[in-house]
């Protein structure tokens, strides 16, 4: 992870774009499967990459805030905007994940533990979101097992998926707003020794070059 705690604007505006990306497949993304938490697998991978490519603490987490109140806002989910604070879980798990296997998100076991804890994270936030908006706890209890376990699966499947993409990407370079262009040494010296012969080449140009005819037709 960088050691700049802020975000550049670059940054901000990629995270934002993931974050809408998460949005997307949540609202208009649909599968043929039943199985709660299958759209898990397309969920995490927004976040990963995220994370992976800014490579500071709290990008997860500011993916997880703007894409749950898009959805808790603009989206279909049940709960309103308390969606958020499961986007929210979902993105600091992912981070503090993140933070213990820094430099290593482009392996595919790396992704799958990202990709599985914080999709389940986010299954423990919404049973607990569900069960204080009024929902029976018993049900909610008994249906947690299954319902984890097919979230560490998509979200782990999902994982895998995202660490293919960061290593494919990560090869781009983005660029951390750190570096800055300086010339060596070197550079200088034949800058330097080019500008001194230009103008010494000028200058014998024009001290041979003879002056021009004067016209005394007029």
């Amino acid at each position: 992870m960088s050691r700049k705690k802020h975000f550049l604007l670059y940054e901000v505006c990629f995270l934002s774009l993931m974050a809408t990306l998460v949005f997307v497949m949540k609202t208009f993304l649909r599968t043929p499967m039943k199985l709660p938490g299958h759209n898990a697998i397309l969920w995490v991978i927004p976040f990963i990459v995220a994370i992976a490519l800014t490579k500071k603490f709290g990008s997860g987490t500011y993916v997880g805030v703007l894409a749950g109140l898009m959805i808790g806002t603009m989206g279909t989910a049940n709960t309103g905007i308390l969606k958020v604070f499961e986007y929210i879980a979902m993105g600091f798990t992912m981070d503090v994940l993140a933070l213990v296997f820094k430099g290593h998100l482009g392996n595919v076991f790396v992704g799958i533990l990202l990709g599985a804890f914080g999709s389940f994270a986010k299954a423990l936030v919404n049973l607990t979101v569900s069960s204080a908006v009024g929902a029976n706890a018993n049900i909610l209890l008994i249906g947690i097992g299954a319902t984890g376990a097919l979230h560490l699966i998509f979200g782990g499947a999902g994982g895998v998926i995202a660490a293919i993409i960061v290593n494919r990407v990560q090869v781009l370079h983005l660029p951390n707003g750190q570096q800055k262009p300086q010339k060596t040494r070197q550079d200088k010296k034949q800058l330097n020794l080019f500008c001194s012969n230009l103008h010494v080449g000028l200058a014998a140009e024009n001290a041979n070059s003879d002056p021009p005819p004067i016209d005394f037709s007029n």
